[in-house]
């Protein structure tokens, strides 16, 4: 029964290495017309989210690219990071699980995929089932979009 819930279950890719996102002109111009909006010198930590925010939802990550078109601009990409507490520093991590958390979580999401599958009489998930389970799981253990569902680093 695991290997069917395996299969049918896929894992979001790995985010792709720093350096390698080259930037749409589409992206250029969103980063240009955001940074105009704010003040280098007078940046606050709302400021700096709503930034990371917007270039979030946009798809354009971190990288030589970015940086470049930040300094462009007068902005240091690294500076908005620290001030928006991005890349693990000590007020942005989680404390860290315990063995039982996790067993709870996988016990959990067990259930949860053999309910589903159980009920659909098929042998693999849709992203529609995929989807309503991923939100389940974030419900009980009071996680947010994006969250790492089982954290792995010590």
């Amino acid at each position: 029964m695991i290997s069917s819930i395996n299969s049918g279950m896929s894992m979001p890719p790995p985010p792709p290495p720093r350096s390698e996102q080259a930037l749409t002109e589409e992206q250029q111009t969103l980063i240009s017309d955001t940074l105009s909006e704010f003040d280098v010198d007078s940046l606050t930590e709302a400021d700096a989210l709503s930034i990371i925010e917007t270039f979030s939802e946009a798809g354009i990550q971190p990288g030589k690219e970015m940086e470049s078109a930040f300094s462009e601009l007068g902005f240091d990409a690294k500076s908005i990071g620290d001030l928006a507490n991005v890349g693990g520093s000590a007020p942005m991590m989680q404390e860290p699980q315990s063995t039982a958390e996790i067993s709870s979580m996988v016990s959990y999401l067990g259930e949860l995929l053999e309910e589903k599958l159980a009920s659909s009489n098929n042998a693999e998930l849709t992203d529609q089932d995929r989807e309503a389970i991923y939100a389940k799981v974030l419900e009980r253990f009071s996680l947010e979009v994006g969250d790492s569902i089982i954290d792995t680093t010590a």
